[in-house]
């Protein structure tokens, strides 16, 4: 998310969305990326993630919510992966991510992960063979 002139945030959950939303200055643009939520819960169809937002100050603060795909913009994934790794590389970013050991530990990580207990990637590590 754009949240001004300036600063920037990223909402992955929707407390998060309506956290970021709270603080967006006027004319910041949210990008909306990836919908875990709604595609794992049990309760739903897999289909769609509702969200609850404030859309008065959505309105009056001119702040602009748009829906982004990877697959939109297959064009950038060489550049992306690029310049990625060269951040990783020169150390100027890191990658958040988590090992687990063990096949027989996936499915409890997939559920750990959606209940936020990880930040970041999970890894399941496979045994050599």
């Amino acid at each position: 998310m754009d949240t001004g002139r300036h600063g920037r945030s990223a909402a992955c959950t929707e407390e998060g969305l309506r956290t970021a939303g709270g603080v967006a200055r006027r004319g910041a643009r949210v990008a909306l990326v990836g919908a875990l939520s709604g595609q794992l819960s049990p309760h739903r169809d897999g289909a769609g993630a509702p969200a609850r937002i404030d859309t008065f100050r959505l309105i009056t603060q001119g702040i602009t919510p748009r829906g982004y795909s990877g697959t939109d913009h297959p064009d950038v994934a060489q550049e992306w992966a690029e310049r990625f790794g060269n951040w990783l590389r020169a150390g100027e970013i890191t990658f958040p991510h988590v090992r687990i050991q063990g096949i027989e530990r996936a499915p409890s990580a997939l559920q750990e992960l959606c209940e936020e207990r990880h930040f970041g990637t999970v890894i399941v590590e496979l045994p050599p063979r």
